[in-house]
């Protein structure tokens, strides 16, 4: 027998235990899986995925699994990404299947990079700018609620190119009703138990749950014939350039585009991924930077010294606001676990080896976690991102491979246009009314603030 392979430990808790505690407690189950263990280990935590899951934690490892990602040894199949079809849709470019998934992702990638992305960068700002109008000095707001505000008519325009009026507010308010129901702790248990999602009429969650995702169709629907009908008609130099257009517009190498369903479908997969988690992200950013006065100070130095303070590349390159931004997305990940992979052929990956069934589950949160890479991890501190760039393997705040998220580099740039929007109101400042200290809390697949991130607008220049 070979000694120096590592053998994997196993989490000897009950199958049951570990599903409830990776749902209600995940960061304190995930602290639980890597107290004592190299960062490799077996468990039983998802009801929804094959029995032999193996939780992941060891940057050597992350390395290799994407180094072998996509090959013969490591799948990504969008099976595995089941439990999500009940929010996103069958045709969601992550339930896909390897093959289509790759010619899916080259349709839904041109939009959210290089001079698109450019374009949306005074719209953010305006778009913060005319949420955050209404308030008065004194005024004390609820952070969470705001941010989404923004982030949902972020997507609503850039995506749905839809402007202030009628239109908007119907599909706002129709997505709002439809993402709030899967924002609590209610909306977590349903997401991870469907037997608790039957429909036994108006009153129950089910019953809710199916009116709403009714509505949510209705209305996406509507859009997307709208708009098909309005490029029918608009010069070829008239274009509009929102994303919905351009994935009107795309086809594949066979000349193919989008049905209405796959369209509604990755619709909805980029106001799922894109709105409430970008939000809760925000939220925290806030968080923070009240409750750490010096780093406010700093970045509001570096902001001062733009030449140009309304230019937002010159602000989406500040190496401190990048530094917080990062700081934020480590601390609090937008998702805990990358999307799972499966081992297709025995492979050794960090001088552990894994077996043909395997299912194998990146923990995000616990990577972000390692003393070893991050000295103090549960300190808040942009500097470790200050003069150091780390590994795909060691910050993995948007996934890695061939999952990866395609909207992270539109939220990144979304999160520091916003955040410097709300830092340099022009006759107004932020403040925090409370100190109080504030723990993640489960919200659907995401965590957020487990108390509401209130702040108080003080009627001063700096």
């Amino acid at each position: 027998m070979r000694t120096d392979v590592k053998q994997i430990p196993e989490l000897h808790v009950p199958p049951y235990r570990q599903v409830l505690e990776a749902i209600l407690r995940p960061i304190a189950y995930y602290r639980r899986c890597f107290r004592a263990s190299s960062g490799v280990i077996r468990v039983r935590m998802s009801p929804t995925l094959p029995p032999r899951q193996v939780l992941i934690s060891d940057p050597a490892v992350i390395k290799d699994l994407i180094n072998h990602d996509g090959g013969p040894s490591i799948s990504a199949p969008g099976e595995l990404n089941g439990l999500l079809s009940q929010v996103v849709g069958q045709h969601s470019i992550i339930l896909l299947s390897p093959a289509m998934h790759r010619q899916r992702r080259k349709l839904l990638t041109p939009p959210f990079h290089g001079e698109r992305l450019k374009a949306y960068g005074s719209l953010i700002t305006a778009l913060a700018e005319q949420v955050m109008a209404d308030l008065s000095p004194g005024d004390v707001f609820d952070a969470r609620s705001r941010m989404q505000r923004i982030t949902m008519r972020v997507i609503l325009t850039a995506v749905f190119g839809l402007h202030d009026g009628e239109s908007m507010r119907q599909v706002e308010q129709t997505l709002n009703a439809s993402l709030g129901i899967r924002s609590g702790r209610l909306g977590s248990l349903l997401l991870f138990f469907p037997f608790l999602r039957r429909d036994l009429g108006s009153w129950s969650p089910g019953g809710r749950i199916k009116a709403a995702e009714a509505a949510v169709r209705r209305v996406l629907l509507g859009q997307i014939t709208a708009r098909r009908r309005a490029l029918e008609c608009s010069r070829a130099d008239d274009q509009p350039v929102d994303i919905l257009s351009l994935l009107l517009a795309c086809t594949d190498e066979q000349g193919q585009g989008l049905s209405d369903d796959e369209l509604h479908d990755e619709l909805f997969t980029l106001l799922f991924a894109g709105h409430e988690t970008t939000a809760t992200a925000l939220t925290w950013a806030l968080h923070w930077l009240h409750r750490r006065p010096d780093v406010r100070r700093r970045l509001l130095e570096e902001l001062d010294g733009l030449p140009d303070p309304d230019d937002p590349e010159a602000i989406t390159r500040l190496p401190y606001l990048s530094a917080v931004v990062s700081e934020v997305l480590r601390i609090h990940p937008v998702a805990m676990l990358m999307f799972p992979r499966r081992v297709e052929q025995a492979v050794t990956m960090g001088g552990f080896v894994f077996h043909p069934g395997d299912v194998l589950l990146v923990c995000i949160q616990a990577l972000h976690e390692r003393s070893d890479l991050y000295p103090d991890p549960l300190r808040f501190n942009p500097d470790r991102f200050v003069g150091r760039s780390y590994g795909s393997h060691e910050f993995l705040s948007f996934g890695a491979g061939s999952r990866r998220c395609i909207g992270a580099a539109l939220a990144a740039y979304e999160m520091k246009l916003i955040l410097v929007s709300l830092l340099r109101g022009a006759n107004y400042r932020l403040t925090s009314p409370s100190d109080r200290d504030n723990k993640p809390r489960r919200r659907g697949f995401t965590l957020g603030p487990s108390n509401p991130v209130r702040l108080q607008v003080v009627a001063m220049r700096r």
